[in-house]
C-alpha cells in the first residue's frame, strides 16, 4: 500500500489560524468597550463631583451669609438696649412704642442695605425666658416660645434650618443676642429668629444645566427628609424620606461618596455627595444610571452581534478541521484502550500522513515492547512468589503467626498458633485476639498497643494469653501494620515467640526476692522515723517564724508614738523654738525611728511571705498614674543626689493587680539603685511596657552602677543577703528588699529577674499578668 502524502499538523494549524485571526476583532471590540466605559465613568465622576462640591460650597457660603446678616442686625446699641430693658420687666407704653419704632426702623434699614434678594419675611427678638419682645409681626409680641427648638438652640449658637411654613418652604435663621454684640464678652441676653424665603438656595439647586434629562441636585436633612424640590415628584419637600447610601454615609460617618446606588425613587443612579453634617444637611448631585450608560449599552449590543457572527464562522471552520485531525486520534485512543485492558496482541492501524500517523507507528512499537516486558515481569513474579512462599513456610515452622484486618479481626493463623492456643483454625477465624485475654494486663496496656499500631508504628511487647483449656502461656509479640494507599493500616501481622519457660524462671527468681522483704521493712521503719524527725524540725521552724513575727510587731508598736512626738517636738507648741543642735538631735531621732520602722515592716512582710500570709488588694491599676506617684515619691532624693532620673512608660497600660504592692517593689528597686549609682553622673531609668509575650506588663529599673559579680547573682533574692558583707561595706540595708520584692511579684502571679554585668550597671525586671486574679 502506497504511503500517503505527509501533511503536518503544523500546516493544518497554520490554515486554521488564518481563519481564527478574525477573532482579533472580538478582542479589540472588548478592549474598546472597556476603554469607552472607563472614560465615560471618569467624565461622569469629574462632572458630578464638581457639581456636588461647587454647589455644596455655594450653599455653605449662603448659609454663613444669612446667619451673618441676621447677627449684624442686632449688634447695634439700640436693639441691645431694648432687649436688655425688656428682659428686666414691663415698660411704659410710650417707651414700648418707641422700642417698636426703633425695631421697625432697624428692620427697614436692614432690608434697604441688603436688598430684596435677602428674602427677609419675618423677624422677632426673644428674651432670655423665650418671650417674644419685639417682632415685625406685632401680633407675635408676648408669645411664649421657650419650648420652641429654634429658641433653645438659637440662644446658645447660630443656626439655619429649612422648614415648612403654611405649606411653603422657608429658611429660619436663629442667632444669640449679646449685650456687647460679640460672643464670649457676655452671656446671651436673648435670641433673634428670622424667616426668609428659599429663592437664593433654589437658584443654586434647581439649575440643571449639564445634568441631562434625569439629573438633579437636592438637599436632605439629618432626619433623612428631602428639604428641596424634586425634579420628578411634585411637592416632595418635607414629604419624601431619603434613606440612601450617600445620606447614611454622611450622617453616620461624615463621609462623602461617589457611587452607583438606588435613589429615593428606588431607581439606580450615579451620584456624588457633599457632606455638611455640621450644618445638618447633605447635598446630592445625581443622574440616572440608564441615561449615563446608554451609549455604552448601544456599543455593547453592537459588539455582541459582531462577536456572535464571527464566532459562528470560526466554529464552522473549527468543526471541519477538527474532523480531519480527530479521526486518526480516535482510532489511536481505541487501540490504547484495548492494550490497557491487556490485549497486547491488538495491532494499531491508523492511516494518516501527518504526525498522528507517525505517533501510531511509535505506539505500535511500544505495544510490542510492553508485551515483551510483561512476559518478563510475569516470570519475575513467579520467581518472587516462590521465594515468598518459601519464607512464609520457614516463618510458619519457627514462629506463631496471625493476620488480622484493620479492625483487629483474625483472618489467618498458622498451625503453631492453633497448637499453642488449643483453638481450631475455624474457631479463631473471625474472632478478635480478646478470645485469648488472660486478665493479667490492665486495659491501658492494650489501649497503648492499639494506639501504637493504628498510627502505623510497630509494637513489641510481652503478652500473657489464656488457652482454650484454661492454661496460660507467655509470648514475645511483634505486630507490624501494613499500610494502604491512604497511609492508614489495612491489616496487621502478629509474630509471636513462646517465652513461657523464660517467664516461669523469672517467677522463681521473684519468689527468691520475696524472702528479702523483711530487710526492706526494717529500712522502711527507719525512713518513717526520719520523716517524723523532719516534721518536728519543720514545726519548730514554724514556731520560730511566728515568734519573729510577734517580736517584730511588738517592736513596731512603740515606734508610732516616737515618730509622732518627734514631729510634735519640731513644732513650736511644746518646747518652743528649738536651737539648731536640738533640732538636729530631733531630726536624728525621727530619721532613725523611720528607718527602724521600715526595717521592722520589711521583717513583717518577709515573715508573711515565708508563712504564705501576705495579703493583696486587687483592683484596677492605671500604670501611667502609678508611675507618676512613684516619680513624685523619689523626686526629692534624686535631686538631692544629683541623679538623672528617666521615665520611659508606654502610654495607656492597665492591669488588675495590687497597686500599693507594685509601688513597694518599684520603690525598693529604685532606692536600691540610688545606693549604688556613682555620686557624679548617676543615671536611673524606670520603664513600663507590654510584656514580650503580649500577656502582661513588664516593669524595669536600670542603673549605671558598678554591677553585680556573677558568682553572687544567684543569692540576690535570698533573705538578709548583702553583696558586700564586710564590716567596712559602703551600703546599708537589711538585705530584705529584693527578697520581699520577689515574694510580692510571685504572689501577684509574676516573675522577677536581674540582668547585670560587673562594671556595666544592673537592670532589675519583673513582669505581671494583665489580670492577677486569673493567675492566683
Amino acid at each position: 500500500m502506497q504511503k500517503p502524502v505527509f501533511l503536518s499538523i503544523k500546516s493544518k494549524i497554520i490554515f486554521v489560524s488564518l481563519f481564527l485571526s478574525v477573532t482579533t476583532l472580538f478582542a479589540v471590540s472588548i478592549i474598546s468597550f472597556i476603554s469607552a466605559d472607563n472614560l465615560l465613568r471618569e467624565r461622569v465622576s469629574d462632572q458630578l463631583v464638581s457639581e456636588s462640591t461647587g454647589r455644596g460650597a455655594a450653599i455653605r457660603s449662603l448659609v454663613d451669609t444669612k446667619i451673618e446678616q441676621v447677627r449684624l442686625m442686632f449688634t447695634g446699641s439700640v436693639a441691645q438696649e431694648a432687649v436688655e430693658r425688656l428682659n428686666a420687666g414691663p415698660v411704659p407704653p410710650e417707651q414700648m412704642d418707641e422700642y417698636r419704632r426703633n425695631f421697625q426702623a432697624e428692620v427697614e434699614s436692614f432690608r434697604q442695605v441688603i436688598g430684596t434678594p435677602a428674602g427677609l419675611e419675618n423677624i422677632k427678638v426673644l428674651g432670655r425666658d423665650g418671650t417674644v419682645l419685639l417682632s415685625s409681626d406685632p401680633s407675635e409680641e408676648g408669645a411664649d416660645l421657650s419650648g420652641d427648638e429654634r429658641f433653645r438652640r438659637g440662644i446658645r449658637e447660630s443656626l439655619l434650618q429649612f422648614e415648612q411654613v403654611r405649606g411653603e418652604r422657608k429658611v429660619t435663621v436663629a442667632v444669640p443676642v449679646y449685650r456687647y454684640g460679640e460672643a464670649g464678652t457676655s452671656e446671651p441676653i436673648g435670641a433673634a429668629i428670622a424667616t426668609m424665603d428659599v429663592g437664593k438656595f433654589d437658584e443654586i439647586l434647581l439649575n440643571r444645566e449639564g445634568l441631562g434629562q434625569t439629573g438633579e441636585v437636592y438637599l436632605v436633612n439629618a432626619n433623612r427628609t428631602l428639604i428641596s424640590e424634586s425634579r420628578f415628584i411634585e411637592d416632595a419637600a418635607f414629604r419624601t424620606r431619603v434613606d440612601t447610601l450617600a445620606v447614611n454615609r454622611c450622617f453616620d460617618g461624615g463621609e462623602e461618596v461617589f457611587a452607583v446606588y438606588p435613589d429615593y425613587r428606588g431607581i439606580p443612579i450615579v451620584g456624588s455627595s457633599y457632606c455638611a453634617r455640621d450644618l445638618g444637611f447633605v447635598l446630592l448631585a445625581e443622574i440616572d444610571e440608564a441615561e449615563i450608560f446608554h451609549p455604552i449599552t448601544q456599543l455593547r449590543d453592537g459588539i455582541l452581534i459582531a462577536a456572535t457572527v464571527i464566532t459562528g464562522v470560526v466554529v464552522a471552520i473549527a468543526v471541519y478541521v477538527s474532523r480531519t485531525i480527530s479521526r486518526p486520534i480516535t482510532l489511536l485512543k481505541e487501540a490504547a484502550d484495548r492494550i490497557s485492558k491487556g490485549d497486547y496482541d491488538y495491532k494499531v492501524e491508523v492511516e494518516s500522513g501527518d504526525e498522528v500517523g507517525q505517533l501510531a507507528e511509535q505506539f505500535d512499537m511500544m505495544r510490542k515492547s510492553v508485551l515483551e516486558t510483561n512476559m518478563n515481569l510475569n516470570r519475575l513474579v513467579r520467581e518472587r512468589t516462590k521465594e515468598l512462599t518459601d519464607m512464609t513456610n520457614a516463618l510458619d515452622a519457627t514462629a506463631i503467626v496471625a493476620v488480622t484486618d484493620r479492625n483487629g479481626t483474625i483472618t489467618k493463623v498458622n498451625s503453631k498458633f492453633v497448637e499453642i492456643s488449643k483453638y481450631s483454625e475455624k474457631e479463631l477465624i473471625g474472632q478478635n485476639h480478646r478470645i485469648l485475654k488472660s486478665g493479667h494486663h490492665p486495659p491501658e496496656f492494650f489501649e497503648n498497643m492499639w494506639k501504637t499500631i493504628s498510627s502505623g508504628q510497630i509494637f513489641e511487647g510481652e503478652i500473657k494469653n489464656r488457652a482454650k483449656d484454661g492454661s496460660y502461656y507467655w509470648v514475645k509479640t511483634t505486630i507490624v501494620p501494613f499500610l494502604g494507599e491512604d497511609g492508614k493500616p489495612k491489616q496487621y501481622i502478629a509474630i509471636h515467640n513462646d517465652i513461657t519457660n523464660l517467664k516461669n524462671t523469672e517467677e522463681r527468681l521473684q519468689e527468691a526476692l520475696e524472702r528479702d522483704r523483711a530487710n526492706a521493712e526494717i529500712i522502711k521503719q527507719q525512713v518513717e522515723e526520719l520523716n517524723a524527725t523532719n516534721e518536728e524540725l519543720r514545726r519548730k521552724d514554724k514556731l520560730k517564724d511566728e515568734f519573729l513575727s510577734m517580736a517584730s510587731h511588738e517592736l513596731k508598736t512603740p515606734l508610732t508614738p516616737i515618730i509622732g512626738w518627734t514631729g510634735a517636738l519640731k513644732s513650736n507648741t511644746i518646747l518652743g523654738k528649738l536651737t539648731p543642735e536640738q533640732r538636729a538631735a530631733v531630726d536624728t531621732i525621727e530619721k532613725n525611728a523611720i528607718k527602724l520602722e521600715k526595717m521592722i515592716t520589711d521583717m513583717l512582710d518577709a515573715q508573711k511571705i515565708e508563712l504564705n500570709e501576705l495579703k493583696f488588694n486587687i483592683g484596677e491599676v492605671d500604670v501611667d498614674r502609678m508611675v507618676k506617684n512613684v516619680q513624685r515619691d523619689c523626686e526629692f532624693i534624686m535631686k538631692e543626689k544629683n541623679i538623672d532620673f528617666v521615665i520611659n512608660v508606654r502610654p495607656g497600660l492597665r492591669l488588675r493587680s495590687d497597686e500599693a504592692r507594685i509601688m513597694q517593689v518599684l520603690n525598693a528597686l529604685l532606692y536600691n539603685s540610688v545606693d549604688f549609682v556613682p555620686k557624679t553622673g548617676g543615671r536611673i531609668e524606670l520603664i513600663a511596657e507590654p510584656a514580650r509575650d503580649g500577656k502582661g506588663v513588664l516593669f524595669g529599673v536600670r542603673d549605671n552602677g558598678p554591677g553585680i559579680p556573677k558568682d553572687k547573682q544567684q543569692f540576690l533574692f535570698k533573705k538578709f543577703y548583702q553583696v558586700d558583707t564586710s564590716l567596712k561595706r559602703k551600703h546599708g540595708g537589711t538585705g530584705l528588699g529584693l527578697a520581699i520584692s520577689k515574694g510580692i511579684v510571685t504572689g501577684l502571679g509574676g516573675h522577677i529577674w536581674v540582668e547585670t554585668e560587673e562594671g556595666k550597671g544592673s537592670s532589675f525586671y519583673f513582669s505581671l499578668p494583665t489580670d492577677t486574679e486569673e493567675h492566683r
